[in-house]
């Protein structure tokens, strides 16, 4: 048995599997993030991107302490809150509505979400800056009714609009995928001891879908205070943002050791958040899933007494005055009135906050692919006539086509190495035994716990450093590492609920570990593969955050041509570009419906 467990650990196989995508992330991710730490301790001359090595000090970090940068960092927080409570509001009662209705109403709420999560970010942005630009289609709507226009971009109300719409879609899968799980006959038990259909959500439904709130809010919140491309279109560029001004303090000012400053500041500030955040929720986490009631708490403490007499001396005087109303016919009559007005109005209102939401999240990408068939030199909508003149220029944008065929040699060679290198590290993580499997977990998807501008600045510098800058191998090196986690994180799903009985029957029978891999193993995982190369391949298509840095002569990806000319303004020539981006996006998510079925794909 002894033996056993050593030639187990001892397992040459194990680690030849991991090897190769352990050598690709130490060199273009953890290489680069900790080379560009490094640089922290150093004094930068701004604008000629020098720096001296003489004197390392934290002046940096204390720098930092600037009433105006501070001011950029608590304006941050405060867009973030906003977005991820606004998100909440707007994806609670979708994912409610999701989880009640039927299979036909599920699918199709599915397939609006998962359409615009899967299209291109700057394209989904471009339909909100049409919408609640100057002249869009809100601000006609609001000087129809007698008001004036209210200006949305440039200001904190539009990124904010921007933020909710990108990452409304993660708040209602977070929620719906514990909401499934929970068991609504408690709530029509509550309804038979006496409650009302608010009390009974609000005491049984909700408490139990906190887990999936908590997961919502806290990836809403870190991927809104980390965003940098919403944020920048949004906002003209007027709006600092803490990722935007990582960009403008490496990119723009070329004063690395403070930008590197400033990206351990916002990741830092990440994971406190995050640490705190699971703190003040860590009670929802001891929940017993059976009785409710909460394990490891101490009732004989004086807190808890303390709140218990509070409780109990507002509950009396609620119930002693219900027993009151209740003596009195008339008031039984009209409280069962106005209850049964009430739940019939909330039940409508509910129906048309659900309709309102899924077509905010939706409605960006029609919008864009309606104003590109306009006539007009500018883009409008509704659009001026109707032309195809647009689509038939793309021909002759040979920047845009050059862009184009950059993005897709990227996404084809990306995809193709992901694929092989992590299946390999999946296949591995759930098929051998490791001493820190959960640490090697963390290890190789690490790349999505990193905010895109921290990972696209150490990738820029690293790249200058070995001579790489603006150059298609830098590019190519940190696709392969974002696209080898979207690999890695989809493959071990399906592995780790497989039937190992099946492998070790086919070994019984004289297979070797490759023909049992092949034969058994390959076939049966063989669509989420394919879903994982083809979610990896738009990721890469359309990854721009960390792309904007490592861009430059020949090697612009077309995302990042797009979002540059957006910068600028808006021409029609961009919304055709993005409606095939948005056509794309509805091939892809057909495909996957047909491999796998939208509702076992996981983002």
């Amino acid at each position: 048995m002894r033996k056993n467990r050593s030639a187990s650990r001892l397992n040459p196989a194990k680690y030849l599997l991991i090897t190769p995508s352990t050598i690709i992330l130490l060199f273009a991710f953890f290489i680069p993030i900790l080379y560009l730490f490094g640089l922290c301790v150093y004094h930068g001359i701004p604008g000629s991107g020098l720096i001296d090595y003489s004197n390392p000090n934290l002046d940096n970090f204390v720098r930092f302490l600037d009433p105006y940068n501070l001011k950029v960092l608590i304006r941050t927080l405060r867009i973030s809150f906003v977005a991820t409570l606004v998100a909440l509001l707007v994806g609670y009662p979708i994912a409610l509505s999701m989880t009640k209705g039927s299979n036909t109403k599920k699918s199709i709420m599915l397939a609006l979400l998962l359409t615009p999560l899967v299209t291109n970010v700057v394209a989904r942005t471009l339909g909100l800056m049409i919408i609640f630009g100057n002249n869009g289609p809100v601000n006609k709507i609001i000087k129809i009714l007698g008001f004036e226009g209210i200006k949305f971009l440039g200001e904190e109300a539009g990124i904010v609009l921007g933020l909710v719409q990108v990452y409304t879609p993660y708040m209602v899968l977070s929620i719906k995928a514990v909401l499934e799980n929970t068991n609504f006959n408690l709530q029509e038990a509550a309804r038979d001891l006496g409650c009302s259909k608010w009390q009974a959500f609000r005491k049984v439904v909700f408490p139990l879908s906190m887990p999936g709130v908590v997961a919502g809010c806290l990836f809403v919140f870190l991927l809104s205070f980390s965003s940098y491309i919403t944020p920048k279109l949004m906002g003209k560029g007027t709006i600092m943002t803490m990722s935007m001004y990582v960009y403008q303090q490496g990119m723009s000012l070329m004063d690395w050791p403070f930008a590197a400053a400033v990206a351990i500041i916002l990741l830092v500030v990440s994971l406190v958040l995050v640490t705190l955040y699971n703190k003040m929720t860590s009670r929802i986490e001891r929940m017993n899933d059976r009785t409710g009631m909460y394990r490891n708490v101490n009732y004989s403490s004086g807190w808890h007494q303390f709140t218990a007499k509070i409780k109990d001396f507002f509950y009396d005087i609620y119930a002693s005055l219900m027993r009151s109303l209740e003596r009195s016919e008339g008031a039984r009559n009209a409280m069962r009135s106005c209850s049964t007005a009430f739940e019939k109005v909330g039940a409508v209102l509910v129906k048309c906050w659900v309709v309102l939401g899924v077509v905010f999240i939706v409605c960006p990408l029609p919008i864009v692919i309606i104003s590109s068939f306009t006539e007009a030199n500018l883009v409008y909508f509704p659009p001026k006539g109707f032309s195809l003149k647009w689509y038939v220029g793309l021909l002759e944008k040979t920047e845009y086509l050059r862009s184009f065929l950059v993005s897709l040699r990227l996404a084809f060679v990306a995809v193709a190495v992901a694929l092989v290198f992590g299946t390999m590290v999946a296949v591995a993580l759930t098929r051998f035994k490791f001493r820190f499997t959960n640490a090697l977990r963390t290890f190789f998807l690490s790349p999505l716990m990193i905010p895109g501008v921290i990972f696209g600045l150490a990738a820029c510098r690293f790249a200058a450093r070995i001579g790489w800058n603006a150059s298609f191998k830098a590019l190519l090196c940190v696709h392969i590492v974002i696209s080898s986690t979207y690999v890695i994180r989809t493959v071990l799903s399906s592995l780790i609920g497989f039937d190992v009985s099946i492998e070790e029957a086919a070994r019984d029978l004289g297979a070797s570990s490759w023909q049992t891999f092949w034969k058994v193993t390959f076939p049966i995982i063989r669509p989420s593969i394919i879903v994982a190369g083809l979610f990896s391949f738009i990721v890469s298509l359309d990854e721009t955050t960390v792309s904007v840095f490592l861009v430059g002569g020949q090697s612009v990806t077309l995302p990042v041509r797009i979002f540059s000319q957006l910068e600028y303004g808006l021409e029609p020539t961009i919304t055709c570009i993005s409606s095939l981006l948005v056509v794309f996006a509805l091939i892809i998510l057909l495909v996957i419906d047909r491999l796998i079925g939208l509702h076992k794909f996981k983002i």
